[in-house]
């Protein structure tokens, strides 16, 4: 059978204003069926809704993160970068109307494939405690200050079908985050909102925010940050300074910490600016170093990053990484990869994690991972 999504594409531009907020959910379903990667995204305090889609051919793929100066696209990167888990870019241009699949195409694999998650997804309130004291018994024996472990929750209820829904119904309900939701064959199809910016530039200046420590957001209450929870935040901060330091930069300006809100959860948050100058034409080398930050790896990041593949016991693949626009129209937007979930044709995997230090309540761990995970829970109750 032969396929050609182009006169259908035409067809749906004429019946629905894909310049609404409200992406027409039959063109995302072609998309996914013909195999065309896409991203739609909205900007914090935006809410405007944007898109790149491209053709599968021009699709681009690296494995190192300094060639991504070279392009001008959508990135999706991993939380480790192997053989599997590329970084992806999509690149900006391609018009819809032109995108053309012409062959036999069974669809994308990767969005069913349920049976090789079943032995990893849904890990119990002990299952998780139980890593929290393994890394807290690590912790007394070597120098690994802080190391964010995560799990993963599993949901047959829901399937990709429910996913642009889901989208419009986070761009509503956090405005101030980063709200997207991605298609690339191989791998698969991913929706979130984050909070936390990786890096972002905008002409000569530049900034990047250390974020961490989380409670609910309870208006009536003032919020007090215990100490575990300010070192947790602070073991970030020290690692931006670090990496700005190893490239010269020495003009940054730390507004913070600050508490910012992120829909029903407050964190610590630094902002960091400082001007390009030193990294212009080798942004890739810059996040190279700065990526992964002890907000979603550890301190020191090799120890603590080995800690957690030796611990958690599944894949983390695209969550942690980052994602968001590089060079478009002169400004980059990257943001860490959190408060998601991957959409299959049979259910949905969420994610979440937490920052352990030695200070670390287990309890109070698995608690936290809860709350996260029901940013995404609650709002795919309410389809």
């Amino acid at each position: 059978m032969r396929i050609s999504i182009k006169q259908n594409i035409k067809t749906i531009n004429k019946k629905h204003n894909l310049t609404d907020n409200n992406i027409n959910t039959e063109l995302i379903r072609k998309a996914i069926h013909c195999g065309i990667p896409f991203a739609i995204w909205s900007l914090p305090a935006t809410q405007t809704v944007e898109k790149a889609f491209c053709k599968p051919n021009n699709l681009i793929k690296t494995y190192a993160t300094k060639n991504i100066d070279k392009h001008k696209g959508f990135v999706f990167a991993p939380f480790q970068i192997c053989k599997h888990l590329p970084i992806y870019i999509i690149p900006f241009g391609d018009n819809i109307e032109n995108i053309n699949f012409n062959g036999e195409h069974s669809g994308d694999s990767h969005l069913g494939k349920k049976e090789q998650f079943t032995s990893n997804i849904d890990y119990s309130k002990n299952e998780h405690i139980n890593q929290v004291n393994d890394f807290l018994s690590v912790f007394n024996k070597t120098n690994i200050k802080k190391a964010v472990l995560s799990r993963n929750k599993w949901l047959s209820k829901y399937n990709l079908n429910q996913m642009p829904n889901l989208f419009n119904a986070l761009n509503k309900s956090y405005p101030n985050a980063f709200v997207y939701q991605v298609y690339i064959p191989n791998a698969g199809y991913w929706v979130g909102a984050t909070p936390e910016i990786l890096f972002s530039s905008n002409n000569g200046s530049a900034t990047t925010v250390s974020l961490a420590g989380t409670q609910p957001f309870k208006p009536i209450n003032k919020i007090v940050w215990n100490h575990k929870e300010q070192i947790e935040q602070e073991l970030v901060t020290e690692h931006i300074r670090n990496v700005l330091a190893e490239f010269n930069i020495t003009d940054a300006d730390e507004t913070g910490p600050d508490t910012a809100k992120a829909g029903q959860l407050v964190h610590i948050k630094t902002q960091i600016d400082f001007s390009k100058e030193k990294i212009y034409n080798r942004i890739g080398q810059f996040i190279e170093k700065l990526h992964p930050t002890p907000a979603v790896c550890g301190l020191p990041v090799k120890e603590s990053l080995e800690l957690i593949l030796e611990t958690e016991g599944y894949d983390r693949e695209y969550y942690t990484g980052y994602l968001g626009t590089f060079n478009h129209n002169g400004k980059t937007d990257l943001f860490v990869n959190l408060r998601c979930l991957q959409a299959f044709y049979n259910g949905v995997v969420l994610y979440a994690g937490g920052g352990i230090t030695v200070e670390s309540n287990p309890e109070k761990e698995w608690e936290e991972t809860k709350m996260k995970i029901q940013t995404l829970e609650q709002i795919l109750e309410r389809l």
